[in-house]
């Protein structure tokens, strides 16, 4: 990850650039810089949640099968996702679905 040095609302990738700006040490801060992209963002799912890995991090969401499969709810309730990501995530769990049920999923139970 980037380091970022922060001042009057704009960020700078280095300090001495944010202190030519004038910036001084009470005025400036930093923050680190996830260069991560959307496209970047791998999805897989499992029986009980969906991984969601990017290059600095895995985040982990559960997820409720029932009914052989017929049914499953995933919690986006806590997470300000773009529907651009959910959708994404929802593809991924009927592929995941189907494979279990038409394919050749070697899901063990």
């Amino acid at each position: 990850m980037d380091k970022l040095w922060v001042y009057d609302g704009v960020a700078y990738h280095s300090r001495d650039l944010a202190i030519l700006h004038g910036a001084d040490e009470l005025s400036l801060y930093s923050v680190y810089f996830n260069d991560t992209i959307d496209d970047d963002i791998e999805i897989e799912v499992t029986r009980d949640k969906v991984i969601i890995q990017e290059c600095y991090d895995t985040i982990e969401i559960p997820t409720e099968f029932r009914d052989d499969f017929d049914y499953f709810d995933i919690d986006f309730s806590k997470r300000l996702l773009s529907n651009d990501i959910k959708e994404r995530i929802k593809d991924k769990i009927v592929d995941y679905i189907e494979d279990i049920k038409y394919g050749d999923g070697n899901e063990d139970f």
